[in-house]
């Protein structure tokens, strides 16, 4: 039985929520983009300002490859590089989703007419810091 090639247009950060890592495996996939699939083997490339996460985690690498294996059912490799990030990475994203999703709540509550009402009757001011979105 032939095994499917892994696809070049492999969604990271969704398959990054799929692996369960957790601790510095979890924080070196976070802040690695995917650069490419070829033949079983995933290219990553960790931003210079995270190439720490491949210092004090030397086996990282070794555990993405095992948690990638045990996910797809077949031995695969894992390479990663230190560069420059031409994509978003994991992190990158949530990071925005995040700053998205605040800003929303902070906009809810600035049309809320309670809210309003609150700032006008006693000259308050919203704390924007202070909004956490659900």
């Amino acid at each position: 039985m032939a095994v499917e090639p892994l696809s070049a247009a492999l969604d990271w950060h969704a398959l990054l929520g799929e692996l369960g890592l957790g601790g510095f495996n979890r924080e070196l996939a976070q802040h690695s983009e995917l650069v490419g699939v070829a033949d079983n083997v995933l290219s990553l490339r960790l931003s210079h300002t995270h190439r720490h996460l491949l210092q004090i985690n030397r086996g990282g690498p070794e555990k993405l490859q095992e948690a990638l294996s045990a996910h797809f059912g077949r031995a695969l490799r894992v390479n990663v590089e230190v560069g420059e990030i031409e994509t978003l990475t994991p992190a990158q994203r949530n990071q925005a989703e995040k700053a998205g999703r605040h800003a929303a709540a902070v906009a809810a509550l600035e049309q809320d007419p309670f809210v309003r009402e609150l700032i006008e009757r006693f000259d308050a001011t919203l704390e924007e810091a202070s909004v956490k979105s659900l």
